[in-house]
Parts: C-alpha cells; structure tokens; sequence
C-alpha cells in the first residue's frame, strides 16, 4: 500500500535529506523522540486539569462544568482540531487511520488531506478551541475555590488547599504547554498556514517549492 499518495518529501523514506538546504532547520521528518515529548505534555495538561474540574464537582456537587469540558477535549482533539489544523499539515497527507507527527499520534484520521493554506474561520475555530483549552479548566477550579470560601464548614480546609494546589498545576502545565510549543515546535513546524507557525518564510518556500501538490494547491488558494 502506498502511504504516500501525493509525494510528500517528508514521508518519502528514500527522500535525499542530507543533501537538502532546510535539512534539520525544520521538523521535516518525524523524530519519535519528539512525538514523545509533545504527547507527555499534552497527557499532562489533560490529565492535571481534568483532575481539577472532577475535584470541583465533588467539592461543590456542580457537575456540568466536568461533563462539558471532558466533552470539549474529546470532540476537540480528536474530531475538531484535526479538521481545522491538522489536516492542512504534511504528515497529514499519510495514509493511516491514526495520525503520526511530530506531535500527535492518538487522533484518528477522519478527514481528507487538505494541501491548501488554513482559511480565517479554521483559524479563528482553532484558535477558539486553544482559548478554551485555556480558560475553561482554570474558571471552574477557581469557581470550586470560591464554592468552598463563601461555604466553610470544618473540614473544608484540605478541600480547599487541594483545589488550590491542583488549581495552581493546571495554572502552571498549561503555561508550560503553550511556552513550549511556541519556542520548540512552532518555529519549525511544516503547517505554514497555522495562525502559531513561526517558521522562517524562506524555509518555507524552499519546502513548499519540493512538495507540487502543496504548492499548487498554495497557487490556486492565491488567485
């Protein structure tokens, strides 16, 4: 089976890189090490303030604020956010049923590739869904906070200090994720549309130019 139908360099093993200009001056072919990384960060932010929003609903018996962001990381990591994003990326043109880049190997391929530049509703869409990521989490333990202030009893001391801790992780992983990836991936990354990629623009060029579909698909975006 062909896994590479449009000829993308990056997923051509046979693929001269020693000899190309951008070799190792962007993330043109996929470092596991690298994936690893990425998805322990990403594991991490998911699962520190997944804690904090299941620590909320016990503490103040409100629920919907857990049900609704476990819902949102679901439909948006695996079906949203791959549509939007990922699928306008190179290594989104494998064939496989799960994707395999430098920083996601968990979502399943839903969608077609899509060679063309992001447009601005994906774009606002995406960057919607990471303001979320965001906020959301960080809103609802600071709501189980207040719960707990404006209603002490005498055990509401470890409660308290528990959600605040948890608070302060989710607080501290998801800075940790959007520093991270601004500096060590987006400055490389092969998705020259995402409204986060920082790659030189002459690099970019240079890739786009090795890669018809992309640049064509580019061109007809253009006029």
């Amino acid at each position: 089976m062909d896994r590479n139908p449009y000829n993308i360099c990056t997923l051509n093993p046979e693929s001269e890189c020693e000899d190309c200009i951008i070799h190792n001056k962007l993330h043109c072919k996929l470092d596991k090490n690298r994936q690893k990384k990425s998805l322990t960060l990403v594991f991490s932010v998911i699962i520190i303030t997944t804690a904090g929003t299941i620590l909320t609903g016990l503490f103040t018996n409100t629920w919907w604020m857990t049900v609704t962001y476990l819902i949102f990381l679901i439909l948006f990591f695996l079906v949203i956010e791959p549509r939007l994003t990922c699928s306008h990326c190179p290594y989104y043109a494998e064939k496989r049923k799960i994707q395999n880049c430098t920083s996601n190997r968990i979502s399943p391929k839903l969608w077609k590739y899509h060679p063309e530049p992001m447009n601005k509703y994906e774009k606002i869409g995406s960057t919607i869904g990471f303001i979320f990521l965001a906020l959301f989490p960080i809103a609802t333990e600071l709501y189980g906070i207040l719960f707990l202030i404006k209603n002490p009893t005498n055990t509401t001391f470890l409660p308290l200090l528990e959600l605040s801790v948890i608070t302060l992780a989710s607080f501290g992983s998801i800075i940790l994720f959007f520093i991270t990836f601004i500096v060590f991936y987006c400055p490389y990354c092969l998705n020259f549309s995402c409204q986060f990629n920082k790659a030189p623009k002459n690099l970019a060029k240079i890739y786009i130019e090795k890669n018809p579909v992309i640049k064509n698909a580019m061109n007809r975006t253009e006029n």
